[in-house]
């Protein structure tokens, strides 16, 4: 008896917090992808931003802001998911180190003893 009710309590729970995050986001809404680059806000909104951020712009909904604690600029893309939120990662790599690092076409090597 006990071990229903957790689960009862379990799926009550679940449905509480399933309704506070699709009331939350609001009718028509969808989530979104957000990461911090470090940088300086400016770099990503003014007329030099990278050309990936701009593609990325014409197909999503881009919002560019002040990171927390100014550790540089953070970065939210609405209706993220799959290759756009790759390309926003990648996005990421090459502004802080200043290279795409890639590990296709490397080998896998062998250990030495």
């Amino acid at each position: 008896m006990k071990g229903l009710a957790a689960v009862a309590a379990g799926i009550g729970v679940a449905l509480i917090a399933r309704r506070l995050l699709s009331s939350s986001r609001g009718p028509g809404s969808s989530r979104w992808f957000t990461l911090t680059i470090e940088c300086e806000p400016e770099e990503l909104t003014g007329p030099d931003r990278p050309a990936a951020l701009v593609r990325l712009a014409g197909k999503h909904l881009i919002r560019v802001s002040p990171a927390p604690g100014g550790r540089g600029a953070e970065v939210a893309m609405r209706a993220a998911g799959g290759k756009s939120t790759e390309r926003l990662r990648q996005l990421k790599r090459i502004i802080e180190a200043r290279e795409d690092a890639v590990v296709e076409g490397q080998s896998t090597g062998h250990r030495t003893r």
